[in-house]
């Protein structure tokens, strides 16, 4: 966070993790670093995401030089004009894609990323809204590859703590189910995004970028270094025949053929093997990586097929998006590393170790278990690990402490404080994909989100604190959450706001003028307020749908159970 190298800096994490493990030899150290950069390469599933990714960068730079981009601008320019509106598309984009987060952050991320910028949104608030809205979403389903591994999580800590789902009375799939209201970080994460997206009231680093960009029409910060930019790296779109089919049929591509490849891939064709098994089981990255490959096979296609570049420009941009992939590639590929480092020194156990054996009452184990996710996840820098590591270890700690009915709020908790962490750590990878797919600068998205994702972690601890001293209905921990996150906001961005001069309700970029920069600037308040139409088509529809899939999941949540 201090010297902004992220590559520097993560290779020096790696390197001290080596430096530990060879008890302190510095040439041994130099020399395991480079052993577990190979170690992590190797992996079957990592050398499948290295090739994922560079599909997508030639899909996306598809979408975007054959004029989908433009097309789609042109369509779409004349209903959203402001970047309150942009942000707010960017979020209901995101709720229709609930079933894989790598896809929904690809595609959500190219469909709206050019429209953010247009409208004067900054790439810090694309990434934030991209990030906050595809985990919460693929987390709570109703289909989606997360809930298929969370569930196998469950069966493992149910054989750890060797009871069966006869003895409990319920299956791992129906704790899952149960788990769902207890996921209060998740709600809060997701409904935070709608919140200060239809408000426009900021705080933190994300209110100063925001007032950049409506105040400059700078979207990213001066000397930033975006993990991808379409535009500087592939070229301007073409003008020769751009079409919504350059646009839309490589992302329905992408979802079609990852869907279907990863039912086919877990079995789905089988006689008796239901869609929830097929996902469950399912090779996550060989699926995606058919569905990326598509992307960039359809884009590919269209671009020869309505004019719009010839063979040798069409070759040109495969490899062309390939280059917009190369620092986001070093920097999952040192991300992985210092994981692998992380758990070689024993990280995330000595934390475990910590949190769980200070002798707390039960009632105070979900506290305690979302505290230690998040500081696994935050310092692995990985959801799906920090819940392999946990789950085995805080379903028998639970069953024996305070039994079966504790377990629902345990794995909720746990999932949630997973996926906090992965919000918050500069090395996840779905963070990563975030600042790649909005092309911002990766520490800047990475400032800018921990300030909200903080706020409704803040909000679901004291919850927790309450379920320790006796409040334990998700059906009050809930609302209670919400009013908290809503008052935070508010008090935050009130307090923050006047301390720098800045407008409560960002206007939009057109409301500011040339006047309010200068008085900012001399140190005085902007004198100007945002005035925005909630009853606009956008933001409506937008609370519809939400309204709509969170009853959704809740019916799946009571119903399922």
């Amino acid at each position: 966070m201090v010297t902004r190298q992220v590559l520097v800096s993560l290779f020096a994490g790696v390197w001290a993790g080596a430096l530990i493990v060879e008890s302190w030899n510095p040439i041994a150290a130099t020399a395991l670093t480079m052993e577990w950069f190979v170690e992590v390469v190797r992996s079957p599933f990592d050398a499948k995401f290295i090739i994922l990714i560079l599909f997508m960068g030639a899909g996306a730079a598809f979408i975007y030089r054959s004029g989908g981009i433009l097309a789609l601008e042109r369509w779409i320019g004349d209903r959203v004009s402001t970047a309150r509106e942009s942000q707010v598309l960017t979020w209901l984009v995101g709720v229709f894609i609930f079933f894989d987060s790598y896809t929904s952050t690809v595609v959500t991320g190219n469909a709206t990323r050019e429209l953010s910028q247009e409208n004067k949104s900054s790439r810090e608030m694309h990434a934030y809204v991209l990030d906050s809205t595809t985990s919460p979403v693929t987390t709570f389903g109703p289909v989606s590859n997360w809930i298929g591994y969370q569930v196998s999580m469950i069966i493992a800590g149910f054989e750890a703590a060797r009871v069966s789902a006869e003895q409990l009375g319920l299956t791992p799939f129906g704790l899952f189910l149960q788990s769902i209201p207890w996921n209060v970080y998740c709600f809060m994460a997701f409904f935070m995004v709608g919140f200060i997206a239809l408000t426009q009231r900021f705080y933190g680093p994300m209110l100063d970028a925001e007032w950049r960009a409506r105040a400059t029409g700078a979207t990213i910060r001066e000397d930033a270094t975006p993990l991808s930019d379409v535009s500087n790296d592939v070229g301007e779109p073409s003008e020769k025949n751009p079409s919504l089919v350059n646009f839309f049929v490589p992302i329905l591509a992408l979802l079609a053929v990852g869907l279907v490849s990863m039912w086919y891939l877990g079995g789905g064709h089988q006689p008796g093997v239901d869609v929830a098994t097929a996902f469950q089981e399912t090779d996550v990255a060989m699926g995606l990586l058919f569905g990326a490959f598509a992307f960039m096979l359809t884009g590919f296609v269209g671009s020869l097929a309505y004019g719009t570049m010839d063979l040798e420009e069409a070759s040109d941009t495969i490899v062309d998006g390939f280059k917009t992939m190369n620092i986001a590639l070093a920097i999952i590929v040192l991300a992985w590393a210092i994981g692998l480092a992380a758990e070689r020194v024993g990280t995330a156990q000595f934390i475990v170790d910590t949190m769980v054996g200070s002798g707390v009452p039960g009632s105070f184990l979900p506290l305690i278990v979302f505290v230690a996710a998040m500081l696994v996840a935050f310092t692995t820098g990985t959801s799906w690990g920090t819940m392999a590591i946990l789950t085995p270890l805080s379903i028998p700690l639970g069953y024996q402490l305070a039994g079966p009915s504790v377990l629902p709020v345990l794995v909720g908790v746990l999932f949630g404080g997973a996926i906090w962490g992965d919000h918050s750590s500069p090395i996840s990878d779905t963070t990563v994909m975030s600042s790649i797919f909005a092309g911002s600068d990766h520490v800047d998205h990475v400032s800018t989100q921990i300030p909200f994702a903080a706020t409704a972690a803040g909000a679901t601890i004291v919850v927790l604190v309450l379920y320790g001293f006796g409040v334990q209905s998700a059906y009050v921990a809930l609302p209670l959450a919400a009013v908290l996150t809503v008052g935070a906001v508010l008090a935050l961005n009130k307090l923050d706001a006047r301390r720098k001069g800045l407008p409560e309700v960002m206007p939009s970029a057109s409301e500011v003028d040339e006047a309010a920069v200068e008085r900012v600037e001399n140190g005085e308040s902007a004198g100007v307020r945002g005035d925005h139409d909630y009853l606009s088509l956008v933001p409506l529809v937008a609370v519809v749908v939400v309204a709509a899939y969170l009853l959704l999941v809740f019916a799946f949540a009571t119903l399922g159970a």
